[in-house]
This record gives C-alpha cells, sequence and structure tokens, in this order.
C-alpha cells in the first residue's frame, strides 16, 4: 500500500500518460523540472526524498543542478542527506560550488555537507571552489576545516597548486597558514605519458606539456606576484625547475611576468641556468622583447551535467584544475603586469649579473603560439639570445648584446650567422619567398656590420654537422658555402642585393656548388614552387637581380 500510495503522489501533475509508460521517480521529476509535483509529493511520508537514479544522483543534487532554492530547502526539511555522491563523484555541494551559487553553497554546508567530499579523482570541494574562480567559497570551506593538504591523484596536484594557478593570493596565503607549507616545493606528476596519448603520435609535438610544476611555477604561469611572494617566504626553492629543466625565473619571463622575474633574483635565483632545450633567462627574455607568444545538458557527473565537464570537456575541475597558460612555450603565457619592469629592463640587469651572452640552443625551443613542427627552422640548436634579436629586428637587444660580448658571427646548427638569418636566409634554403627588406631589416643589417659581422660569411661545415641532420627539415636545400648575397639573389630580393652590394658583399664568392650570385639568379625557378603568383615574383626579382649584377665587373 505504501508504494502504491507513493506511486500516486508521483503520478500528480503530470498529466496523461499511457498504460504501459515505465514509472516515474522522484529523481525523475527533478530532472524534469516539474516542481510542483515534487513539492507535492515530498508530503507524503511515503515517498523517499533519497531514492537514487541509476548513476547514483539523488533528488537533491538535482534540484541544486537547477539552483531551484525552494525544491532545496524542501528537500533538505524532509530528510534529504546531504553527504551522498553518485558514480561520478559528485555532490550537491560540489554541485552548489560549480554553479558558484554561494547561496546554496551556504545552505549545504549548514545542513551539514562534508567539507572534505572528493570526486574519483579525490579531487576536493576546496580545489573546485578554486577553479571556478570562488575564492570566498574556498575560504569559507578553509574556515570549516577543509583539508588542505589532500593531493588529487590525475596530476598529482594540491590545493595550494590549484590557488597559485588561479591568482588567488588570499587563497594562497591562507592555505599556507592551515598547513599547506609543508608542500611548497611539493612537483605535481610528470609521468602521465598515457594519459595523454592520441590516434595521431606527431601531435605529441606540439601539445604535450611535461607536468612536474611547483606552486611557484604555477604562480609564475598565472602572474601572480603575490602568491610568488608568499611562497618564497614560506620556504618555495626558487630555483626548483620542472623535469624539463624551466626554472620559476625562466618561467616568470616566458609568461612576461618581469616584476615576478626581478622578485625571483633579489631572492636568489640563478640567472647562468639553462632548460632541456638550452634556453636560458637571457634568451628568454630576449625572445619576450621581440614580441616572442554543443550539446545539451546531460545528467550528474555526466557531459553537460552536475559533476561533468561543461558538455565536450573533462569532469568537474577540469584535467589540472585550471586553464591552460604559457607554460614552456615562448610567449603564450599571461598578460604582462599593468606597470614595471621590462624585457629589456630583465636583460640589462642579467647582462650585468654576468650571464654568457652566447649561451645557444642544445634543440628546437617548445612550441608557442605561431609554431608548429613545419615552423620555425632556424630556432634550432646553436641559436643564440642574438640570433633571436636579429631575427626580431630588435635594435635595442642587438645593441646591448654586442656591448656584453655577444659574437657577432656565431652560427647556429645550419652553420648561418645572425647576419645571414636576418638577410633572409633560413635552414630551409627555400628560395620562394622573396624574403626581408626594408628600413628596419636593414637597420638591423647595418649594426651587426657595425659590430664586426662579415658580410661575405660563408655556410661552411653544414655537411659535417650531424645535428643537422636531426633537426628534421622537410626537403632541406643543400646551402654549403652560400652567403646572405647568393641567398638574396636565388630569392629575387632586389632591395636586399642591393643593400649587401653597397655595404660591400663580394658578388664574385661561389658557393659549395660553384655558383656566383648571378648564377643563382640565373637558374631556373624550381619546379617545387608551383604557386602561380609566387613564380611570377621570383622570376620578375631574378630578372631585377641579374639585370643589377651584370652591370658589375665579373
Amino acid at each position: 500500500m505504501r508504494a502504491i500510495a507513493a506511486a500516486g503522489l508521483l503520478a500528480i501533475g503530470m498529466g496523461a500518460y499511457a498504460a504501459d509508460a515505465p514509472q516515474r521517480t522522484l529523481v525523475d521529476l527533478v530532472r524534469e523540472g516539474k516542481r510542483d509535483s515534487v513539492l507535492a509529493a515530498i508530503t507524503s511520508p511515503h515517498v523517499d526524498v533519497n531514492v537514487r537514479a541509476p548513476d547514483g544522483s539523488t533528488p537533491l543534487m538535482w534540484a541544486v543542478f537547477a539552483a531551484d532554492h525552494e525544491m532545496v530547502d524542501a528537500l533538505l526539511e524532509r530528510g534529504a542527506k546531504v553527504n551522498v555522491t553518485n558514480d561520478y563523484g559528485a555532490s550537491a555541494l560540489t554541485e552548489a560550488i560549480r554553479l558558484q551559487d554561494m547561496a546554496l553553497f551556504r545552505t549545504l554546508l549548514d545542513a551539514g555537507a562534508d567539507v572534505n567530499v572528493r570526486n574519483l579523482d579525490n579531487q576536493t570541494a576546496l580545489m573546485l571552489a578554486i577553479s571556478v574562480g570562488q575564492p570566498e567559497m574556498a575560504k569559507e570551506l578553509i574556515r570549516r576545516g577543509a583539508d588542505v593538504t589532500v593531493v588529487e591523484t590525475f596530476r598529482g596536484q594540491t590545493a595550494l597548486m590549484w590557488a597559485a594557478g588561479n591568482n588567488q593570493p588570499d587563497v594562497v596565503d591562507m592555505l599556507l597558514e592551515k598547513g599547506a607549507a609543508k608542500q611548497v616545493n611539493l612537483r605535481a606528476r610528470h609521468d602521465d605519458w598515457a594519459r595523454q596519448m592520441t590516434s595521431e603520435p606527431r601531435a605529441q609535438f606540439g601539445s604535450r606539456h611535461t607536468g612536474g610544476l611547483t606552486a611557484l611555477l604555477y604562480a609564475t604561469r598565472s602572474g601572480c606576484y603575490q602568491c610568488a611572494v608568499s611562497l618564497v617566504k614560506a620556504g618555495a626553492d626558487v630555483n626548483l625547475p620542472n623535469p624539463d629543466g624551466v626554472t620559476p625565473l625562466i618561467n616568470a619571463i616566458d609568461n612576461r611576468r618581469f616584476d615576478i622575474a626581478m622578485f625571483l633574483l633579489d631572492s636568489g635565483a640563478d640567472p647562468h641556468t639553462w632548460d632541456w632545450h638550452g634556453r636560458t633567462p637571457l634568451y628568454v627574455a630576449v625572445t619576450m622583447n621581440g614580441g616572442g607568444g554543443g550539446p545539451g545538458r546531460g545528467g550528474p557527473g555526466g557531459p553537460g551535467g552536475p559533476g561533468g565537464a561543461a558538455a565536450g570537456g573533462r569532469g568537474a575541475g577540469g584535467p589540472g584544475g585550471f586553464g591552460p597558460a604559457g607554460f614552456g612555450g615562448p610567449g603564450a603565457g599571461g598578460a604582462p603586469a599593468a606597470r614595471g619592469p621590462t624585457a629589456m629592463d630583465v636583460i640589462n640587469r642579467l647582462l650585468e649579473m654576468g650571464v654568457d651572452p652566447n649561451h645557444e640552443l642544445t634543440q628546437k625551443r617548445p612550441y608557442g603560439t605561431g609554431g608548429g613542427r613545419f615552423q620555425e627552422y632556424d630556432r634550432r640548436g646553436g641559436a643564440g639570445p642574438l640570433m633571436i634579436a636579429a631575427m626580431n629586428n630588435d635594435h635595442a637587444a642587438i645593441e646591448t648584446l654586442l656591448r656584453h660580448g655577444a659574437e657577432v658571427d656565431l652560427p647556429n646548427v645550419f652553420r648561418l650567422t645572425p647576419f645571414m638569418i636576418a638577410s633572409g636566409m633560413s635552414g630551409t634554403g627555400n628560395d620562394g619567398a622573396a624574403g626581408p627588406s626594408g628600413e628596419r631589416v636593414f637597420r638591423t643589417l647595418d649594426l651587426l656590420l657595425e659590430g664586426g659581422a662579415d658580410i661575405n660569411a660563408r655556410v661552411i661545415g653544414s655537411h659535417r654537422r650531424t645535428s643537422a641532420l636531426v633537426s628534421y627539415v622537410p626537403s632541406r636545400k643543400d646551402q654549403e658555402g652560400r652567403t646572405a648575397l647568393i641567398a638574396a639573389a636565388a630569392r629575387g630580393n632586389e632591395p636586399m642585393v642591393r643593400f649587401l652590394l653597397e655595404r660591400g658583399a663580394d658578388h664574385r664568392i661561389r658557393d659549395a656548388a660553384g655558383m656566383t650570385a648571378l648564377d643563382a639568379a640565373r637558374q631556373p625557378i624550381p619546379d617545387a614552387i608551383n604557386n602561380e603568383q609566387q613564380r611570377e615574383r621570383l622570376e620578375k626579382g631574378r630578372q631585377a637581380v641579374v639585370k643589377l649584377l651584370e652591370s658589375l665587373p665579373q
């Protein structure tokens, strides 16, 4: 009789249903928004307000998901259990946090919600509050006794890392005060390759991040200056890198937080270090100075529903607890400070501290905004700060580096000098693009010449450098013996050819194949250049170059 009576109450207000329709539950009514039927049904002592759906969700979870405050209050008054979690690890409290509904959040806490509730990845309510940008919720959970030292299992991250990564200095301070200070040098996981595999292995080159960040590294990534100060004061190691050797100093500069970089230098950060790619703080500072870096709602814990991703993403809180920033990539990170030190200030300070201006990349730099497997050929092994400044036509950096002892003709792995690079040569040897010209480029070349650059320097030794073979440049052209003038002539870059001749370039020099600049301009257009406009430009450009060079004594 109790079951019959309950079934009758659940049918109130539901309209006409076929005789063979499946019996509706209280969870169904709440999920479908039939609030009048729900409020009527729960007045009966025979209706179980804690009935669970197949995925473990309860009426209370769905009422919170719908942000129906009246229904939540009514369910709680009728004995709804507040600490139930569904099969995905979601609870009524985590749903209130995810919705950023402070009123529901406090209602559930006052009703006895467990402040240490965790999902299947050991992600706590505290972490979730931080990740959705609700520092007040986070602080309330801490005040009510939330464990601040829990480590979630997906990436091995802590609430302290999440607060630093989300630029929440007040929460960082509170966490440190309540016991998280012992975790300041803890690293997140860095052995989760299997979690990042895809059906397209080559995607790993551009998308895979190593991990292994500390709270201080997260603070430098998010640009949280006060977080960095608090963490260092609490004992964070200013020189502890991620597994790729990226230190907080390098990461701060890489994310254009030059104020944090200066603070770290004041706090003892090593200015002479370099990461796995060979990037020094100076290299990154020069890079930065040049400009660098659907579906409907679902059920609880499923896409679009309580405890789930926002339809298409991963579960609540995201895989790392906060959105990606510019870790490891050139210039892809947090916004720069509104006022304060500049990249040039950092460059000057590092040089004054005696850093090596000639330290070179050991391999291709990590990918950043605009980069990829088939771009940035010349930012590989052997590229130093002066090379990057020349690429960027960064006159201030060029002058400063030369003044502090930068080797003006230090070549990269392709045996190209900064002057060659600035004139338009590339590791690919591609003749299809016209290459640079104009006052800014010519000023760069003049600065290098004033610093002692050899305008007639040749590509020497590219056949003997095994590192060139592993640089992976598809269809790379042999440039052995080429000069900047020969390369400019082959590209049909008449303004550059004229500039180089005016500065004393020798048009009689031959490359390893025996070709002079004039020979290079006369050669047939490669079949590989199949774009009609590009072929037309190259043909016209080479004709102008041939005319210019033929006027000179041969």
